[in-house]
């Protein structure tokens, strides 16, 4: 949910011109691979198309939703970064973004990859109906400044319209960046399964050290902003860490 640290990387390569190039699945990735490389702090570890959509406008053109996976070197650290981005092509052309004059804004603000319905499961629906005609599906890290913007909006527009709206959460700690978070998601799974939602959405209105790596303090900070008494044994219960570890799976 963060803005893309991709596109700024791949930007400084791009941004200037629309390249000539053959359409495929193959010279994409490869195009996109050489904007990347150009980055001598990047080590480009894997790419790969997950969706592809044929636009209506600009007509003819076609999406590429591209994740990616590498090493980013930031002074004397090396961070491991998993991110996505939109890739836009035509014939013989590519291109990193296009810009609505109207709105002045980038076209892929209203994007998105399709989602396989098997996402949508009662394991992990947040608020509202299962039933309801929108479905909401957000990965997240209770840390992420970003996140903790948008999810409570989100969180606020299905309860009030519970049989239009409904969401559903999967865990998406970025340890390199929020060690901190990692105690809080086991924190929220257990809430979700002792049917404490509303802890889970005051974890986002609450500030907590996203430094953190000492799970006992994560813990004591937790239970005294939320007024629980949360145990280590109890967030480290196999169960949790393994369900941690599933969503982190399923989104990357």
């Amino acid at each position: 949910m963060m803005m893309s640290l991709m596109l700024r990387l791949l930007s400084v390569s791009v941004a200037v011109s629309i390249f000539s190039f053959g359409a495929t699945d193959a010279q994409i990735t490869k195009f996109v691979k050489k904007g990347l490389s150009k980055n001598r702090s990047i080590e480009v570890l894997s790419i790969k198309i997950i969706d592809k959509q044929l636009l209506s406008n600009p007509k003819g053109w076609e999406a590429y939703f591209v994740k990616f996976k590498l090493k980013l070197k930031r002074g004397k650290e090396i961070l491991d970064i998993e991110d996505n981005d939109i890739i836009f092509a035509k014939g013989d052309f590519v291109s990193p973004d296009f810009i609505d004059l109207k709105t002045n804004r980038s076209i892929k603000h209203s994007l998105s990859p399709r989602v396989k319905e098997i996402y949508y499961n009662d394991e992990h629906l947040l608020f509202g109906d299962k039933n309801s005609k929108h479905k909401l599906l957000i990965f997240s890290d209770p840390n992420c400044p970003f996140c903790k913007d948008v999810v409570p909006e989100a969180i606020e527009i299905v309860k009030k319209y519970p049989k239009t709206f409904s969401l559903y959460y999967y865990h998406l700690p970025l340890l390199k960046l929020h060690p901190g978070s990692n105690a809080l998601c086991k924190a929220m799974i257990l809430f979700q399964k002792n049917g404490r939602n509303d802890l889970i959405e005051k974890i986002y209105k609450s500030d907590f050290d996203y430094k953190q790596k000492d799970e006992k303090k994560v813990l004591e900070e937790i239970n005294k902003k939320l007024d629980t008494n949360l145990t280590l044994k109890e967030i480290n219960q196999k169960w949790i860490i393994d369900q941690l570890k599933k969503d982190i799976k399923t989104v990357v």
